[in-house]
C-alpha cells in the first residue's frame, strides 16, 4: 500500500514506517515488521510467519 495515497489505511494499520510488512491469516494480524532488511532476513522471517 502506498502510504502518501491511502494514508487512511496507513493509520487503520499503525504504519509510522516505511516499508512496514504486515501477514494476516483468515483476516487477522499475526505478525509484523518494519525497517528495511537483508534478503536472508526477510526469508526467514517470511518462512517462520507464514
Amino acid at each position: 500500500v502506498n502510504t502518501e495515497e491511502q494514508q487512511t489505511l496507513g493509520a487503520q494499520y499503525g504504519i509510522q514506517s516505511i516499508p512496514t510488512l504486515i501477514v494476516f491469516k483468515n483476516g487477522k494480524e499475526v505478525d509484523r515488521l518494519s525497517g528495511a532488511l537483508s534478503a536472508s532476513r526477510l526469508q526467514s522471517w517470511v518462512r517462520q510467519s507464514l
